[in-house]
């Protein structure tokens, strides 16, 4: 199975909020994925004085750790900006995302992207991860077949804080045999492999700490090797022991992010519209019925970012970035950020956003922001006509946005890829330039 599920986490997390000037609504689902990685944000009262609001939808590859520390930490960032307190917003909107880029190198934030790299449920269940990720060594003292596909398995805690591998009331089915099983077996683990499952942790979610916004990230998490301590021998002096002694000593090995984030950011303020948008998530204006783009897809083989990759010294190959990200604007991914020659502008992959602004006008309805899992299914037009013949249907904007999803979601993972994705969306209603 890969990157998928043998079927897909069809729970959603869903919400809506309202005041005088917006509605909103929001659904993020996991899908056939084996991790959720997306995270978004809704902040009404960004700006009370001049009734601004923030909406944005972060969709993570690598990790969930980046998306969900933009979700908690962009706006805020945003309302402290001193362009956008003089109400320059396409200039504090570039700002703050190349900011924020450089923040996730800091220090003082390298304890909190870590704690942003998992998240246990909230009732404290196990984490469900594929077979699949596991080596072939471990799957075999499981009794499982090499490559696990099909098997779902639970890394749960046992009496006092230990730990295992549960496979629990999992069926599962071989190409070959159409071998059902189903099985309750807690297999204790070697002292090795139990630093290899490593700790949960919790994830804040709901409202944020900083602000008054939904940022979530909800789903799995990562494989237990992303959380791997390694023992390296350390020499050093015990009392009148021999000072060439060589000891374990755990290291973490946790050097800052690796992973990254889209992020698509709409403010609406006085009337006025400005998204900025990195990456391939999409913000659309449904205008009297109308699609508007507010957004284009950042991809390595559009000619002006094909010339920037060439230029920081990547290349292009299966329209990916050095054969491997298939983006070219992002938020982290610092690993093709590392030419010292070159300005945050210029890198192979780049967090420097597209701002677009636009007044609005009577009859523009609403907004749509998604990652590409909703866009891989939906055309920007298909994805207005969903939302308007249900707000005309009365539909609330969490069960518009849950049903959109639902719709996207492929039936198994035999075809393209196409609606195999995790899915976030958010639906912005403009009250003030509805036309009743």
């Amino acid at each position: 199975m890969g990157a998928y599920l043998s079927s897909p986490v069809t729970d959603k997390e869903s919400g809506e909020g309202e005041d005088d000037a917006f509605g909103y609504g929001f659904s993020a689902m996991q899908g056939w994925r084996t991790d959720m990685e997306d995270a978004h944000a809704a902040v009404l009262d960004l700006d009370p004085a001049t009734k601004a609001a923030f909406f944005a939808v972060f969709d993570g590859h690598g990790g969930a750790e980046v998306a969900r520390f933009m979700a908690r930490h962009l706006a805020v960032e945003l309302v402290a900006n001193k362009c956008f307190q003089a109400n320059d917003v396409e200039r504090a909107l570039t700002e703050v995302f190349l900011h924020m880029d450089g923040r996730l190198v800091a220090e003082e934030h390298r304890d909190e992207l870590k704690s942003l790299r998992t998240k246990e449920t909230e009732d404290g269940g196990p984490m469900v991860i594929n077979g699949a990720s596991l080596p072939d060594s471990l799957l075999e003292a499981l009794g499982m077949p090499s490559g696990g596909n099909g098997f779902q398995i639970k890394l749960v805690r046992s009496g006092a804080g230990a730990r295992g591998v549960a496979i629990d009331d999992v069926k599962a089915t071989t190409q070959e045999e159409g071998l059902g099983r189903s099985a309750a077996t807690i297999v204790d683990l070697h002292e090795g492999d139990r630093e290899a499952v490593g700790e949960v942790t919790t994830l804040p979610t709901g409202t944020g700490e900083d602000a008054s916004a939904i940022a979530t990230g909800a789903g799995a998490v990562d494989p237990p090797c992303s959380k791997r301590k390694r023992e390296e021998p350390v020499a050093r002096s015990q009392g009148g022991g021999n000072q060439n002694e060589m000891t374990p000593e755990k290291v973490d090995d946790y050097q800052g992010p690796s992973a990254g984030c889209t992020a698509v950011c709409a403010v609406v303020r006085a009337g006025e519209l400005y998204v900025a948008n990195a990456g391939d998530s999409r913000c659309v204006l449904g205008r009297a019925g109308t699609a508007v783009a507010m957004t284009d897809d950042h991809k390595p083989d559009n000619a002006a970012e094909f010339q920037r990759i060439q230029k920081a010294g990547g290349f292009v190959a299966d329209g990916r970035v050095n054969g491997s990200l298939n983006l070219s604007r992002a938020l982290g991914d610092l690993e093709y950020k590392s030419n010292a020659e070159l300005g945050p502008e210029e890198q192979m992959v780049t967090a420097l956003p597209e701002v677009r602004h636009l007044t609005l006008q009577p009859g523009d309805e609403f907004l749509v922001l998604a990652c590409d899992g909703i866009w891989d299914v939906l055309t920007n037009q298909e994805a207005v006509d969903f939302v308007r013949k249900r707000l005309k249907a009365g539909e609330a904007l969490k069960s518009i946005c849950e049903q959109m999803c639902d719709h996207c979601l492929a039936p198994d993972t035999g075809g393209c890829g196409k609606g195999c994705d995790n899915m976030s969306v958010v639906v912005v209603l403009l009250k003030e330039f509805v036309i009743k």
